[in-house]
């Protein structure tokens, strides 16, 4: 399986590819082979989340090709950039995730009619794109990634979207655009601040990758941390620009604006992919070269990471409760289970760690099915608005049951994904910070009231919609469900499914951090 990452890249591309090829009018041959695009890499990659080697924290998979040489890059030596790929416990579990959520995504874009040909390339393409982010090994491989997604959204969101469509996507490729650039300047200050550092180190200490030491391969990098030490203040200075990248990027406030006008005006595949999987990478940045490779860094900055998780999820709770539209409302859900992340890592604790990637799977699970659910009554009702729903229990059961059990988990009722997620999130924020945690328990009250009230107001009472004859989910309806909600589940019920996967990796970042 050494090339298995490779063929998750592939595969969606030469798929895009091949449908480009075919006449836009064989819609039916089109879905097929583009849903099959989809199925075959989230096979492989849940084949490699099974052979998996618990107890190993180097990456796994481990795959490269050189694509460029440049002489004298800095200090006379050689950069050489190349494609790499390879996974630990960290990301094998969001690289499965983007699979899942993608053929999903595919399944729900069977109700896309205009232009099918172009959103399943668009679609294809920002899967290729997802699995090359958090499958990258090299800075250069994950920031080319990075970038395809941003155009493929952008993309999606500006044909497919809803009536303000142009200026939310244009707003979308602002925010993401400028978070996108202060982290090229993150990867780059990374790569030659740990180059002159080693090459003044080299003296004493061996090196793995002397005697170049201008190296963007993360596997490299995480050596050198191990036995040399950017200065603190070297450390301080990108762990900010990093963050900086990591707010705008995931939507924290105060540069969380683009987020609900993104997901109120996208489609519903579109938001599965953003909201399931798009709005991960801040968190995996944060995660793979903050706490990984600058620990000086996080300890420095650890409280305001806190003071702004808590911030957030206060903030998102508050005005999810005013939110009239399911999607708006979903998207300040986010972000308020987005800031437990935050604090989680801040707590620099492993099972903090490990906490924030089980709610980053936990997440994209659970918003992908609530906005796949809250699509279909939409298909039915013509309308996303709270108060203009009711007594959908009535005529639509079983997609109102589904929408319960998603709402249920995202609360984090035991027995499901997100009461596991939180447990270990605040057991590592109240060993580090107490108080903050505490406050950042009332955003789980508050979830519980403005997700219990909406589903309140959308299932229960009088019918409300002008429409009030209504056929339940149908065939293809009730597979993202059934594999959704089992999911949610399985992993609330056997939390090791995921844990033992990433606790390894968890236990060796806290380590470095010293935690």
């Amino acid at each position: 399986m050494a090339d298995v990452l490779l063929l998750l890249i592939l595969i969606p591309a030469l798929t895009a590819l091949l449908i480009m090829a075919l006449s836009p009018k064989a819609e039916g041959m089109i879905r097929a082979i583009g849903l099959l695009g989809s199925l075959v890499p989230t096979a492989f990659a849940i084949a490699a989340y099974a052979a998996f080697h618990h107890g190993a924290t180097a990456l796994q998979y481990p795959f490269s090709v050189r694509w460029l040489a440049v002489a004298n890059a800095f200090n006379m030596l050689t950069l050489h950039i190349q494609f790499a790929f390879g996974v630990d416990g960290i990301s094998m579990p969001l690289v499965v995730l983007v699979g899942i959520v993608s053929t999903l995504s595919f399944l729900r874009s069977f109700t896309v009619t205009e232009r099918v040909k172009s959103h399943y390339v668009w679609m294809l393409f920002l899967t290729m794109g997802l699995y090359g982010v958090f499958a990258a090994s090299d800075l250069f491989t994950f920031f080319f990634f990075l970038e395809s997604t941003l155009v493929s959204s952008y993309f999606l969101i500006s044909i497919w979207g809803g009536e303000r469509r142009h200026y939310a996507a244009t707003k979308f490729l602002i925010y993401r655009g400028v978070a996108s650039v202060v982290l090229l300047a993150g990867l780059i200050g990374l790569a030659y601040s740990f180059a002159a550092q080693a090459q003044t180190a080299s003296a004493s200490v061996v090196l793995p990758n002397a005697p170049n030491f201008l190296t963007l391969s993360i596997p490299q990098l995480i050596a050198e941390v191990q036995l040399i030490q950017l200065p603190a203040a070297a450390q301080n200075v990108l762990f900010l620009v990093f963050l900086l990248a990591v707010l705008i990027e995931e939507a924290f406030v105060p540069f969380h604006t683009w987020l609900p006008d993104t997901h109120e005006n996208s489609d519903t595949g579109t938001n599965m992919m953003i909201g399931g999987a798009l709005m991960k990478i801040g968190l995996y940045v944060l995660l793979r070269f903050g706490a990984e490779l600058l620990p000086l860094g996080l300890q420095h900055y650890a409280t305001l990471l806190a003071v702004l998780g808590v911030i957030s999820i206060l903030y998102g709770a508050l005005v999810a409760i005013a939110s009239r539209d399911w999607r708006r409302l979903i998207a300040f859900s986010s972000i308020s289970h987005m800031g437990l992340v935050l604090l989680a890592i801040g707590s620099m604790q492993a099972i903090g760690i490990q906490g924030a990637v089980f709610m980053l799977v936990s997440s994209g699970l659970l918003t992908a099915l609530l906005f796949f659910t809250v699509g279909a009554q939409a298909d039915r009702t013509r309308t996303f608005t709270i108060g203009d729903l009711g007594g959908l229990s009535k005529s639509l059961p079983v997609i109102s049951g589904v929408m319960l059990v998603a709402a249920l988990g995202s609360v984090g009722l035991p027995g499901m994904s997100g009461f596991i997620s939180e447990f270990s999130l605040f057991v590592g924020g109240f060993t580090t910070f107490p108080a903050l945690s505490a406050v950042g328990t009332l955003g789980m009250i508050l979830a519980a009231l403005y997700l219990l009230y909406a589903m309140q107001r959308t299932t229960f009472g009088p019918v409300q919609t002008l429409v009030t004859e209504m056929p339940d989910a149908s065939a293809v309806e009730y597979v993202p469900m059934v594999v959704l909600v089992f999911l949610v589940v399985l992993i609330g019920v056997y939390p090791d499914v995921l844990g033992n996967v990433v606790h390894g990796t968890a236990q060796a970042i806290a380590a470095r951090i010293g935690g």
